[in-house]
């Protein structure tokens, strides 16, 4: 991949463009020397044959003169040299039209190789992921279970993402979660001493613990472990995994064309793009944001929101809040909260925010992986979306690109061997770290879920506690 960063990238092309379009102004400048030299030769034919046009009429004139038998009658002398220099005149028409479909035919044909030229580039440039995808990723994976022998893959990128539908009335305004009650989770000694250890790590190097919540489920077993687990707590980019599902449930219920939103599925979760994120929660819950939303009633537009929050409520996620977007919205130039997205958060200095238990996330997890979560056929595509495949992990390890989403570096799966499968969805904020995931070996000797909310500036910033706490955790989990 190149090291090249996107503005690089662009003032590459623009360069290139301008060359290109300097040797088409040189090609144009040739041809009108070539055509006013044509001009010059055109018009000195002409003058010639005025001249000789008025010597005709002066022959004509002298001989009506002298004799009234001429065989040459003056009028028809005149006419004659009218028509050569119309016949001039004709001829330098075609010919300037000739040289100027030529000149068009030209630059027509230089634009139409500088346009597939810049498509090319931006082709490449927006899937730098493919051909190494297709190199290195094995066979798809219909399931994400413990005892999966091959790793999921992810599906394809397409780029640049289609618009989605809009103005489409819900089909059902009261779709509520498949799963109705929450899985029979056990609290287990062994997997809360795992949790009490993490804890402990983090303290150990100065971190707060107050900001934390952990909780850790054995998939196979269903045994848990936790630490402030039911805590709601800000969730960041971690919140686009509920999106997801909820985005699946319209799906099932015949509500959307699953292919309409795959492009913008992919930015969402492998990208953690802020822009897709917003177009899927604008259409799920058929809501806009912006500085005025004209000709839309408050409460309206606030009940379709939170109709989301309800398709979980209803299920047992109790206070959840899934209803704020993501910031910023860059494609709207939308850099916070503003109109009734700003109104929805309340009080400024006391704002709502979206808030989320890490048992919560947990549980979701484990419904996606159990092929609980929508449907099987559902939660396998869900599965397969947030899986890091081992390419992607191998090559974000030491990536430190600020302006690319890296699910690895700094994360759970930084610290984990390559053949390890890791489903995730990672979040991120100047104030805080998250990260919701599910990790099996591919010999089915362990499989678990590991999710860890860390609402706290020192967390955003340590680049090391959470691969830190999975090696931990792994280590244990694998050796029990």
């Amino acid at each position: 991949m190149s090291n090249q960063t996107p503005k690089d990238q662009r003032n590459q092309i623009i360069a290139e463009l301008k060359s290109h379009l300097e040797q088409a102004y040189q090609i144009i400048q040739q041809k009108d020397d070539q055509i006013n030299k044509l001009k010059e030769q055109l018009q000195n034919k002409n003058h010639l044959q005025q001249d000789s046009q008025f010597v005709n009429e002066d022959i004509s004139s002298s001989n009506s003169q002298s004799s009234s038998y001429s065989t040459i009658p003056p009028n028809k002398t005149l006419i004659r040299g009218r028509k050569r220099v119309f016949s001039s005149k004709k001829s330098f028409g075609q010919l300037s039209r000739l040289q100027f479909t030529s000149l068009i035919a030209i630059v027509v044909l230089l634009m139409t190789w500088i346009g597939f030229a810049l498509i090319r580039r931006q082709d490449s440039n927006l899937s730098p992921q493919k051909t190494t995808q297709s190199k290195t990723l094995p066979k798809p994976q219909a399931s994400i279970s413990p005892t999966s022998k091959i790793l999921p893959t992810l599906p394809p990128t397409i780029s640049p993402p289609p618009i989605l539908p809009s103005n489409v009335a819900l089909v059902n305004s009261e779709l509520v979660y498949n799963v109705k009650t929450a899985p029979n989770f056990q609290k287990n000694q062994a997997l809360q001493s795992i949790v009490d250890d993490m804890v402990g790590l983090a303290t150990s190097k100065g971190l707060p613990k107050k900001p934390l919540s952990i909780t850790l489920i054995d998939a196979k077993t269903g045994m848990y472990g936790g630490y402030q687990q039911n805590t709601p707590k800000f969730p960041a980019s971690v919140v686009k995994m509920f999106w997801m599902v909820y985005l699946y449930g319209q799906i099932k219920n015949g509500m959307w064309n699953e292919a309409n939103f795959v492009p913008q599925i992919n930015e969402m979760i492998k990208r953690s793009d802020n822009n897709a994120a917003s177009n899927i929660l604008d259409a799920i819950t058929q809501t806009e944001s912006g500085k005025n939303v004209e000709g839309k009633d408050y409460q309206t537009w606030l009940s379709n929101r939170k109709k989301i929050n309800l398709f979980f409520q209803k299920a047992g996620y109790e206070k959840i809040n899934i209803t704020q977007k993501t910031y910023p919205i860059t494609d709207k130039k939308i850099y916070e909260p503003q109109g009734f997205d700003l109104k929805m958060r309340g009080d400024p200095n006391n704002p709502i925010r979206n808030k989320i238990t890490t048992m919560q996330a947990a549980r979701l997890l484990y419904e996606i992986s159990d092929n609980q979560a929508i449907s099987p056929d559902y939660s396998q595509k869900m599965a397969q979306w947030l899986s890091i495949d081992p390419a992607t992990r191998i090559e974000k390890r030491d990536q430190q690109n600020p302006d690319e989403f890296n699910p690895v570096r700094g994360y759970l799966s930084e610290s984990l061997p390559t053949d390890v499968y890791v489903g995730s969805k990672a979040g991120w904020t100047s104030g805080s770290r998250q990260e919701a995931a599910y990790i099996a070996t591919l010999d089915g000797k362990a499989a678990y879920i590991l999710v860890v909310f860390a609402e706290d500036r020192a967390y955003a910033y340590d680049w090391k506690i959470f691969p830190e706490i999975s090696h931990l955790v792994f280590d244990r989990m694998t050796n029990r």
